[in-house]
């Protein structure tokens, strides 16, 4: 489904595979691979193609319009990276508002590299569950259940869960570009 989608933005924007990976620095034949979905793009890789047809990631997922303003938990829209050790959930119905809610889930030991965004952001975690190691700009911050943080999303360097149990964090990110 997300090759299908990232091919259907290609061609919109009359990319080749070539120019994309000219301006992502992935190769064509790898853009090839996940376009057929014969492999899935790292949480890195799909960033960077998202960021060079100019679309959040999201955008790679059904756009199947959910008109309902709730969303139950069973459908909620996912994005899954590193072997299922982070996930990305989407808790608002559509990424065409002003500003995005996701769950984030990432396991025990596990850490995420922040990428470039389409544009500027402001976000807010608030942590559920777990322990996280944050680096801000040149500063890091330890967090525990119940802890916040806000930051300019192009200050995110990456986060880490620290503790023994699954980080769960709810994230409030305007515009919805993630």
């Amino acid at each position: 489904m997300i090759g299908r989608k990232i091919h259907d933005f290609r061609v919109a924007r009359g990319l080749s595979l070539r120019s994309l990976g000219e301006s992502t620095g992935l190769t064509a034949a790898f853009l090839s691979q996940v376009e057929n979905d014969q492999t899935s793009p790292s949480i890195s890789s799909l960033q960077k193609i998202a960021t060079a047809l100019q679309v959040p990631m999201f955008a790679f997922l059904d756009d199947e319009a959910q008109t309902e303003e709730v969303v139950r938990a069973a459908a909620r829209k996912k994005l899954t990276f590193q072997k299922n050790q982070l996930t990305y959930e989407i808790l608002t119905n559509s990424i065409n508002h002003k500003i995005g809610f996701f769950l984030v889930r990432l396991k025990p030991g596990e850490a995420y590299q922040a990428q470039m965004l389409l544009s500027q952001t402001e976000e807010v975690m608030y942590i559920l569950q777990g322990e996280m190691d944050i680096t801000v700009g040149d500063r890091c911050h330890h967090l525990s259940q119940g802890d916040s943080i806000f930051y300019e999303g192009p200050q995110l360097k990456g986060y880490s869960a620290t503790g023994t149990e699954e980080l769960v964090i709810v994230c409030a990110m305007t515009p919805p570009v993630l």
